[in-house]
């Protein structure tokens, strides 16, 4: 008889249990053993708007049901795709309850924008991500290559045999070495601290030797006599190594004021990357100054950075959806949020005008430095392996009054100042052309 007792006692038990799992954990709107699962496909939904209004995603009836259909292939890795065989992903499934009961979605992307960057991205692995520097507003986010989500059938076995991982979002999840990208921040820490000032002069003879390792510019170059703007504008590795051996832990806790080694509050899942716990030798300090070593970032990171120095050291959260509109419910805004003011102000002021002569006259010159006012910091990230180095760019336009920020990410494409600047110039032209 107790035996018996035991035995209906374990399975009422797991009777309870299994209840308590569907009441309680499971989501059976998005089960695939629910049929309304599959009926919601097939039914219209709400739009997807960009920031000026036009049609990113919307739903299309084709033989008495509802498509998915999308403005553009590089969609797929912000506002996702929406699939019955293929699931759901990006903005689609993050506001898949409101877009279901026809609520209208209108992000900060700019269409026009984030055409440009995938036609500049098309062939190559990399990333952008262009910001409002003032808001936080993402106005570009393109990860190369892609999926196009209004051809997921015809493609999707490509896709999967795509070595080159078209499924990962890299601006958001891509982690790579910044390079010289970095550059801006050592130097905002040096300023900010006390160590360097408009006056402060440098001797570069090429190449530092430090216990552990020696640090050289690019080709060996001598600079010689050099003020500090000079040496960010023509990207002295001597220069800034000798500032992060001087800074030493206050190097790493200036990385984590702009964000670096920390998640992003995003909409869209993003990694952390890494910053290390303490600097472990001189060596060790200078390679990180220069952006190498175990340092490692997301392009969405570096745009961040960029923005808070475009934005006179107030570092905004990037952020994609602006506004909700529809149905029962009151429209729901999304407001701009100051996540760090960097101080003293004029630290990122002097650094601009270190990154505006890098375009004018330094490694961040491209074919529109001349017509074009913006500042930048371009980057050549060693990958330790026999591939070529990633090339990297950062920047915002205009110099006074800055628009837009930008961050540019090409896998193995050489020299920043050749891969990475041309792309982030072309970038900054269309923003502030959208904007007139």
């Amino acid at each position: 008889m107790r035996k018996s007792f035991l035995v209906l006692a374990l399975i009422y038990g797991m009777m309870l249990a299994g209840a308590a799992y569907w009441q309680l954990y499971s989501d059976l709107d998005e089960s695939p053993a629910n049929p309304r699962y599959y009926l919601m496909f097939r039914q219209e939904r709400g739009p997807i708007f960009d920031g000026c209004g036009r049609t990113l995603a919307f739903s299309a009836a084709e033989d008495g049901v509802y498509v998915r259909c999308y403005a553009a292939p590089s969609l797929s890795h912000v506002v996702g795709y929406f699939h019955e065989r293929y699931g759901i992903t990006g903005l689609e499934r993050l506001y898949q309850e409101e877009l279901s009961q026809g609520r209208s979605l209108f992000t900060t992307l700019d269409l026009e924008l984030q055409k440009r960057a995938e036609e500049l991205l098309q062939g190559v692995n990399g990333a952008v991500v262009a910001l409002r520097p003032a808001t936080g507003e993402v106005l570009a986010l393109v990860s190369s290559p892609w999926v196009d989500g209004s051809a997921l059938d015809e493609n999707w076995p490509d896709y999967l045999a795509d070595v080159r991982s078209p499924f990962l979002n890299r601006a958001t999840q891509g982690l790579y070495p910044p390079g010289s990208t970095v550059k801006p921040i050592v130097y905002w820490a040096a300023a900010a601290l006390g160590r360097v000032d408009d006056e402060t002069s440098w001797s570069d003879p090429g190449v530092l030797n430090l216990p552990g390792g020696m640090i050289s510019n690019a080709g060996g170059r001598a600079h010689g006599q050099i003020s500090i703007a000079e040496a960010l504008a023509y990207s002295s590795n001597v220069v800034f190594a000798e500032l992060a051996v001087d800074l030493e832990e206050q190097l790493l806790k200036c990385f984590r004021l702009f964000g670096l080694g920390q998640q992003i509050d995003f909409e869209l899942g993003n990694l952390e990357g890494f910053v290390p716990a303490g600097i472990a030798s001189p060596y060790h300090a200078a390679q990180l100054g220069i952006g190498q070593g175990e340092l490692l970032v997301t392009p969405l990171q570096m745009a961040q950075a960029a923005a808070a120095l475009a934005n006179g050291g107030i570092l905004m959260r990037p952020y994609l959806v602006k506004e909700l509109r529809g149905g029962l419910r009151l429209r729901q805004i999304t407001r701009p949020q100051v996540v760090q003011e960097l101080l003293p102000k004029s630290a990122a002021n002097t650094v601009r005008k270190a990154m505006a002569l890098a375009a004018r006259e330094g490694t961040a010159q491209t074919h529109l430095s001349v017509s074009l006012d913006y500042a930048g910091k371009t980057g050549t990230a060693q990958t330790g392996r026999s591939a070529a180095d990633h090339a990297w760019f950062i920047g915002f336009a205009p110099v006074d009054a800055p628009q837009v920020a930008v961050a540019v990410v090409i896998e193995h494409g050489g020299a920043g100042a050749a891969a990475a600047a041309p792309v982030g110039a072309e970038i900054m032209l269309k923003a502030l052309q959208m904007s007139e």
